[in-house]
């Protein structure tokens, strides 16, 4: 964009808001603070706005041919499924965070499955990435 690699700026906070977002609510769940996933939720909605910002200027450098084609698919994979993992799992607990009335009183353990998958997919993207350059 406007020659400016945007998406070298931009990608390192999916990265680190993915695994912080994962991290807070592991330890909400292991220390028995439920305060600390309101924590984890403001940083998973971070994560998925900025997951999806990295995805786009990351499918508009590839489009512009500056890396060849067969060395973006295996990045290009991991980024796209885990922009798309992160936006269900944004969405599904704003939902439920919308609906909420009280304090939180189950962390359903499937969310911790699902944030652990889209951490994964992240950290899999990245060291993909990282092989780019």
């Amino acid at each position: 964009m406007f020659d400016f690699p945007l998406h070298r700026f931009v990608v390192h906070f999916p990265i680190a808001l993915t695994v912080f977002a994962f991290a807070y609510d592991c330890w909400a769940i292991s220390s028995k603070r439920p305060d600390l996933h309101d924590t984890g939720y403001s940083i998973s909605l971070w994560a998925t706005v900025s997951a999806l910002v990295a995805v786009v200027t990351g499918l508009q450098i590839a489009s512009l041919g500056e890396i060849g084609k067969d060395a973006i698919t295996g990045h290009a994979l991991y980024g796209i499924s885990a922009a798309i993992v992160m936006a269900a799992f944004g969405l599904w607990r704003y939902s439920a965070h919308a609906r909420q009335e009280g304090p939180a009183e189950k962390y359903p353990t499937l969310w911790v499955f699902i944030q652990g998958l889209a951490a994964l997919l992240v950290i899999a993207a990245a060291v993909t990435g990282h092989r780019l350059f």
